[in-house]
């Protein structure tokens, strides 16, 4: 488990969410496994707290769907092939309507060109994780690619769903991004994606995006 030390010096009454911040950090960056045990001990140690705001954000994170209780603490939640059919169902609307938003605003002239910009080169990066066969820096970049869209998207309740469902599917995408032939395709509809944004074409943006998480569905369900 990769170790985030926390400033024990600035904890004070906001502790809890500290960690809980820390946490949700690791399943975005698809650090932790389905399945995973996660001990209030072990996670103390390695976040340099105490284990009480530890047991506040794991108590948090069940309530997320996050983590799940076993005998000894807790195991890191693993979805079913239904729930992850559904998930990705939801996201598909989501990602759409939050491209679909971007691109509208980008017409509109409501969108800064750096905000544009950040989407472009977060497409860039994913490409270059991908060129240098790291699954999990591309599953990062990917992450800041949709982020970037859901930030230009304008929405708070959208972006707040969404970072709902990423924290939630963040280990699929490090499995599928390690499929050669898929993670081509990734770096092709993002192009589409960000180009029907950046012209402002709210429909293609929103097919783009919805056609792109539909066949990351696919990828998924036929590893597992």
């Amino acid at each position: 488990m990769q170790g985030m030390l926390i400033d024990v010096e600035h904890v004070g009454s906001n502790g809890a969410h500290a960690v809980y911040l820390a946490l949700r950090r690791r399943f975005a960056d698809g650090d932790l496994a389905p399945a995973e045990r996660l001990t209030e001990t072990a996670l103390a140690a390695s976040l340099g707290v105490s284990r009480t705001p530890v047991r506040e954000a794991l108590g948090r994170l069940q309530a997320d769907g996050l983590v799940a209780p076993a005998a000894r603490g807790v195991v890191v939640a693993t979805l079913s092939r239904e729930e992850i059919e559904q998930i990705y169902e939801l996201r598909a609307g989501l990602e759409g309507q939050a491209a679909a938003s971007a691109a509208r605003r980008q017409a509109a002239g409501l969108v800064a060109p750096v905000e544009i910009r950040a989407i472009g080169e977060a497409a860039d990066e994913v490409e270059r994780a991908i060129a240098a066969s790291d699954p999990k820096g591309s599953a990062r970049a990917n992450l800041s690619f949709h982020r970037a869209i859901g930030r230009v998207a304008g929405n708070p309740f959208l972006e707040d769903a969404l970072h709902r469902v990423w924290d939630r599917i963040a280990v699929s995408t490090v499995s599928n991004l390690s499929d050669t032939d898929w993670a081509k395709t990734v770096i092709a509809q993002h192009g589409e994606i960000y180009r029907a944004i950046l012209d402002g074409d709210e429909p293609a943006a929103r097919l783009a995006a919805e056609e792109h998480i539909n066949a990351a569905a696919r990828i998924y369900g036929a590893a597992h």
